[in-house]
């Protein structure tokens, strides 16, 4: 473009100069105004074909971005797994291990009561056919089964409690625990109802320091069985399991008969014996050494308050109380504990 700009001013310029040295009548005269407005129409030719021209670019359409949703902070309620609860489910109340916290010390062989507070978040009642049943472990020696001492509610809790007693070896130990019901089936705590409980010790060995004159051992009694019974009249009670009209006549230690005269009857059976101690509660020493026979024993009246002291037929010894008359039923509690 500036080459072509300055050849036109040089044919610009032969042109003047032809002009000033010839006839002003043979040449034209060419018009300054004109030259210049004629150059810059020029000028602006060139540059307009100089520029090279910018091609349209078609904007492809572009896919719509699904926006993703901002997160709650707040966490949402858990919902329940299933709209109906379970017959038989249980949890853990507060506090839970009400006795014998995880990692409690003992001696060798020596004997505590665990106790745990369960609550009832299924939706039938606990019955007294449920109970606390050995599942795995080491059962600590004992009982495999034990009844629960009263009927449990949905919803209600209940303190439960089994007799053990350390092993002689030391070492930590582990006892599982669950509930069966009244068909035998077991169950337990946890989101699905199918976790044990447990109670968990540390058995430690004596310490031996500067030997002692031997002392006079007194054998320490263990629990083998706490039970609750209500009788009608025919009704037998065996007191080695805590059951009422055993299957096997022969496992029965006595059976209930309510008449006129008497109007309470205990007659003993399969060599069980027994007295009636009083109003005051026995200890094992007291029902040891009572003399004991398998004379049956009445009332006229309602005996609530009274004791006997007792030997089953399997040779445990035990107490029973008298509750008392209730709803035409006869109300009995019991403990029966295994021999040293």
């Amino acid at each position: 473009m500036m080459k072509k700009f300055l050849g036109f001013s040089f044919l610009c310029f032969l042109l003047a100069a032809c002009q000033t040295g010839g006839s002003s009548s043979d040449v034209p005269t060419l018009d300054a105004t004109v030259l210049h407005e004629t150059a810059v129409h020029q000028a602006t030719l060139d540059a307009e074909e100089s520029q090279t021209p910018i091609p349209t670019q078609t904007l492809e359409p572009q896919p719509t971005q699904t926006l993703i949703p901002t997160l709650a902070h707040t966490r949402p309620a858990i919902q329940s797994p299933t709209a109906e609860k379970s017959c038989d489910q249980a949890a853990a109340a507060h506090p839970f291990d009400v006795t014998i916290p995880d990692g409690t010390t003992f001696a060798p062989g020596e004997s505590f009561t665990k106790t745990w507070r369960l609550e009832n978040v299924g939706s039938c009642t606990w019955t007294k056919e449920y109970a606390i049943t050995f599942f795995s472990g080491n059962s600590l020696n004992a009982l495999q089964d034990n009844p629960l001492p009263q009927a449990v509610e949905p919803g209600d809790a209940i303190d439960v409690s089994v007799y053990m007693q350390a092993p002689e070896v030391p070492g930590v130990y582990q006892s599982n625990w669950m509930i069966s019901n009244a068909a035998g089936e077991i169950f337990g705590i946890g989101p699905n109802g199918d976790a044990p409980f447990w109670a968990r010790i540390e058995v430690i060995p004596a310490m031996t320091d500067t030997p002692q004159p031997t002392p006079t051992v007194t054998s320490t009694p263990v629990v083998y069985l706490i039970g609750e019974a209500k009788l009608v009249d025919a009704d037998q009670m065996d007191l080695d399991s805590a059951s009422i009209n055993p299957e096997d006549v022969t496992d029965s230690d006595f059976v209930y008969r309510s008449g006129e005269s008497p109007a309470h009857i205990l007659l003993t059976m399969n060599g069980t014996e027994w007295v009636l101690y009083g109003e005051e509660e026995p200890s094992y020493g007291d029902c040891q050494g009572a003399d004991l026979s398998g004379t049956a024993i009445s009332f006229d009246e309602d005996p609530a308050g009274v004791y006997l002291c007792y030997r089953t037929s399997n040779g445990l010894p035990g107490r029973l109380f008298v509750e008392g008359i209730e709803d035409e039923k006869f109300s009995i509690s019991f403990l029966t504990w295994s021999v040293p």
